[in-house]
């Protein structure tokens, strides 16, 4: 069961506010985060278990003590390391060292917002290739704003996963980065990217689930971390009209909770794409979603 607490603060790992209600092997009663794993007994301060943690990283290692009031999966501490800035490798944790990288870039957008697109692919030149997908049967109308560019338009017809899935064959191989024309990876994010792929690969890993900043009217909303699994390798395929996940073994995924993606969208706008969304699909509208978004961010899960 999926609970709310008006008294408990978001997730120190991830900044999610839902956990669930779960005893630990030893029978003791509390909470686990329905994101990133991390268990809590109950009534235990998380700003204590935060400060743990990140001292646990600091010292090189990637466990919890028999006597902690918490406790981790190995995936969920990777899910920390990454969240903290440090690479766990067999149980030995170490601070991340910056790394370039050669992900492929894909930027899926309309016809009216390409001018938002070509002026986010010109604040990301460290990606060596640049692919941007238009809702629309010709790019040529448009491919001039995008120098240096792979232009390409196809129409969106109702069905986000397959818009991004012909960004994923663009690529071909690698990894590929895929935003909308309204959202951008935090400076944060960015200079992470290059250690998040090798860690990824080491660990066999191909879909890495990033927190995204919902801005609504410049205001940070409550929908956060809003995980978007957009870092993927080329050959991973999507499912989903709206709300598209991609289609890999949950072994193969991981959360990468280190920056976020920025997304600057307006009040009007979130109300629209609610309809939008309901009309593309049976379970597209999401009433907590737009409740959420509509909402500002409070570090308390709910009030």
């Amino acid at each position: 069961m999926t609970v709310r607490h008006a008294a408990r603060w978001r997730c120190p790992v991830c900044g999610n506010p839902d956990w669930h209600q779960r005893f630990d092997d030893a029978g003791t009663h509390g909470e686990e985060c329905t994101h990133c794993g991390l268990w809590v007994a109950a009534d235990v301060p998380l700003d204590g278990v935060e400060r743990a943690i990140r001292g646990r990283l600091a010292d090189g290692t990637a466990r919890a003590l028999g006597t902690d009031p918490w406790s981790m999966t190995a995936e969920a501490w990777r899910n920390a390391a990454w969240r903290f800035g440090y690479v766990v490798e067999q149980g030995h944790a170490s601070p991340a060292q910056a790394r370039n990288h050669t992900i492929t870039l894909g930027i899926i957008t309309q016809p009216s917002e390409c001018d938002a697109a070509a002026a986010l692919v010109a604040t990301l030149p460290e990606f060596g290739r640049r692919i941007v997908l238009i809702d629309a049967p010709d790019a040529a109308p448009w491919a001039a704003r995008f120098p240096g560019v792979e232009v390409h338009a196809h129409p969106l017809d109702g069905n986000f996963a397959a818009q991004r899935n012909r960004v994923q064959a663009l690529a071909g191989d690698g990894w590929v980065l895929q935003l909308d024309s309204d959202e951008r990876p935090d400076p944060l994010l960015r200079e992470s990217l290059g250690w998040l792929v090798s860690a990824a690969e080491a660990d066999g890993l191909r879909s890495l689930g990033l927190a995204r900043r919902n801005l609504v009217d410049g205001v940070a909303s409550a929908l956060f971390p809003d995980i978007q699994y957009r870092l993927n390798r080329a050959n991973v395929r999507f499912s989903g009209a709206v709300h598209e996940r991609p289609v890999v073994p949950f072994a193969q995924t991981s959360l990468a909770l280190v920056g976020a993606i920025e997304h600057r969208l307006d009040s009007a706008r979130v109300r629209v794409r609610t309809l939008t969304y309901a009309a593309m699909s049976a379970d597209g509208a999401r009433a907590e979603d737009e409740a959420r978004l509509l909402r500002p961010f409070d570090p308390i899960a709910d009030r």
